[in-house]
């Protein structure tokens, strides 16, 4: 289902963490819905690479925004480019994430303000700063992503899965605030997604799950459909389900010892 179109000229849409796995799979989604695209990350490369790809494939014009949401004023740079550029914005899809290992969050406490700067203050901002106007306009889509770890103590990190929570409860607020308005509000609960995520921030994937990943082309399909049906919450695909029922059924306070001594053993033997 797509959206109701109140406008003639092609919509925008924005999305932060494009540069690669679901982001990127968001940004050629929405370009084949018919939306125009700012596609914000901090690496530029992959962002030309993406524009590129993108307008070799769709009538889509794409802007991109070099911009590292770890800073704190990095979503004020973002809203203002696109005031700027007079780009009024449709599509709000607040993508970007990271994931610290506790070896990292105990020695390196930039880590730490990074990754609540990115999934809890930036996050936050880009909503607020946003629906500002699809406020005004009555109508507009947002679309946050926490994790099905956010449901659950996960003894590989302090700080993902508390920051992801944050997340759930967040868009659920503005789901129930915004609604009134005619906006559309849903927050993502993946399981596991086939991206290089887990390589690039060193995330040990236990090999029951790994063989149940979701592609990142289906998750963007099936987390936008839900948007635009004016969704509370989805996790797409039977297998991220079944992640979270299994994750959540076994990974307690009380359970947490077995767990995290499990989880570490498999790592030590996959390396």
């Amino acid at each position: 289902m797509q959206p109701n179109r109140k406008r003639q000229f092609r919509p925008y849409a924005l999305v932060t963490g494009a540069s690669s796995g679901l982001g990127e799979s968001f940004a050629h989604d929405l370009a084949r819905r018919g939306y125009d695209l700012v596609l914000v990350s901090e690496n530029l490369k992959e962002l030309k690479r993406v524009r590129a790809d993108i307008e070799s494939r769709r009538d889509s014009s794409v802007f991109i925004v070099e911009a590292d949401l770890f800073h704190h004023s990095a979503a004020e740079r973002v809203f203002d480019f696109c005031r700027k550029k007079s780009i009024t914005v449709d599509v709000l899809i607040n993508n970007a994430g990271i994931y610290l290992n506790i070896e990292r969050e105990l020695k390196d406490i930039q880590s730490v303000e990074n990754v609540i700067n990115l999934h809890v203050l930036s996050l936050a901002k880009l909503c607020f700063l946003f629906c500002r106007s699809m406020m005004e306009r009555n109508m507009g889509y947002i679309l946050n992503v926490s994790s099905i770890n956010s449901e659950f103590p996960d003894p590989a990190s302090l700080t993902y899965g508390p920051t992801k929570r944050f997340i759930l409860a967040f868009t659920e607020s503005l789901h129930c605030e915004l609604r009134e308005h005619d906006i559309h509000v849903t927050c993502l609960t993946p399981g596991g997604i086939r991206t290089n995520f887990f390589a690039a921030n060193d995330v040990f994937i236990p090999p029951v799950i790994r063989r149940t990943l979701l592609s990142s082309d289906e998750c963007a399909r099936k987390s936008l459909d839900a948007l635009f049906r004016g969704k509370a919450r989805v996790t797409p695909g039977l297998t991220g389900k079944l992640q979270s029922f299994f994750l959540r059924l076994i990974t307690r306070p009380s359970t947490y010892p077995l767990i995290k001594k499990t989880y570490f053993s498999m790592k030590k033997k996959s390396t």
